[in-house]
């Protein structure tokens, strides 16, 4: 960890909620900087917080949706690893040490998970619920994984190594297309218990209908790539290696 941690907060309106974020992001020497990634907010939220974090760095998000808002501000970045916040206040600030341990320990990627031991959410809906379980599902299933909680946006990744990745989901469907993209390509992934508080002011960026058929098409879109792939190397063994 050279350049230690960039802190990478998605925000598109959220200036009633950042009094309540940014005070709370502790102040650590791995933490490189702070950045947020404006989506073209119209409720003053650059402002809030270049008054609440006077050395913010902050990125004007060049497309739409959290997706592409994480890779703006991956490009920005730089820290060798960063770790993405959201702005609502249903992450918490006070857990990212957390995180730093695990990335010390060697991990590429730690994510944070709402269902073990100790963790836990006060922001969770029935639909909600039967969503990420569903998705929770198909994807352990069609890659054999034992993935929990896939839908939680709070993770750190080493940043060159996200950005190989090539990430392509511009909305909420990103999470599960960067774990599935790292774990078939060997990244090391950790897991830590989060806890998800219910957001602060406002409404959910979340659309079940919109964002549940994104994410679906994401996993079952990765999992066919992978089939692809596997068939090439089969008639093409020197591609393999």
């Amino acid at each position: 960890m050279d350049k230690g941690v960039s802190i990478i907060i998605p925000a598109l309106n959220e200036a009633a909620n950042l009094p309540h974020v940014l005070p709370r992001i502790p102040q650590l020497p791995e933490i490189e900087e702070v950045i947020l990634v404006d989506g073209a907010s119209r409720d003053g939220t650059t402002e809030v917080a270049q008054r609440l974090l006077p050395r913010i760095k902050v990125v004007r998000q060049d497309g739409r949706g959290k997706g592409n808002a994480i890779l703006c501000g991956a490009r920005a970045a730089i820290g060798d690893y960063f770790l993405v916040l959201d702005a609502d206040g249903s992450h918490t600030p006070e857990e990212i040490p957390l995180y730093i341990e695990k990335a010390r320990e060697g991990y590429d990627m730690v994510k944070g998970c709402r269902y073990l031991k100790g963790a836990g959410t006060e922001d969770e809906t029935f639909d909600r619920a039967i969503m990420v379980r569903l998705t929770d599902f198909v994807a352990n299933t069609l890659w054999r994984t034992n993935f929990i909680d896939m839908a939680y946006g709070m993770f750190l990744i080493h940043r060159r190594k996200f950005l190989s990745l090539d990430i392509r989901a511009s909305y909420l469907d990103v999470e599960w297309e960067v774990l599935i993209k790292a774990k078939r390509k060997g990244l090391a992934i950790a897991r830590v218990a989060a806890c998800e508080a219910a957001r602060i002011y406002g409404k959910s960026h979340l659309t079940y209908r919109h964002d549940g058929w994104l994410i679906f098409k994401t996993v079952v879109r990765e999992w066919l790539r992978g089939l692809l792939s596997l068939t090439r190397k089969s008639k093409n063994p020197a591609d393999a290696t």
